[in-house]
């Protein structure tokens, strides 16, 4: 089985509220510790800036959840995902769109500054 990433996104829209400190002191150590036991491997979470053209991005900000394959995801959705989603009140007033992608090829290059 592949890996898969999940890309979840929240909408960059006027009336739209975001707590980031909130969101990585308390909701990701939280989502850590319910996914964590049912394989999630690492989470990366970016704060979106614009799109390449410039114009504002349609998302705030973008969580990447790894697991080592679709099994995984769907028993920790299953089994831990309801303390985590109803921690999303707690730091935003929009609901998250999730995308599931399973990892095909790539290259990640490393750079020391």
């Amino acid at each position: 089985m592949a890996p898969v990433t999940i890309t979840v996104l929240y909408p960059n829209v006027q009336d739209a509220t975001f707590n980031m400190e909130y969101y990585l002191q308390t909701h990701m150590p939280l989502a850590q510790q319910h996914f964590g036991q049912h394989g999630l491997i690492g989470y990366r979470v970016q704060k979106l800036l614009s799109t390449a053209t410039g114009d504002p991005a349609p998302y705030s900000v973008m969580c990447l959840l790894e697991f080592p394959d679709r099994a995984a995801w769907d028993n920790a959705v299953t089994q831990a995902a309801g303390p985590v989603m109803a921690d999303v009140a707690n730091f935003s007033n929009k609901e998250p769109t999730f995308l599931i992608g399973e990892g095909v090829g790539g290259n990640v290059a490393v750079s020391k500054i």
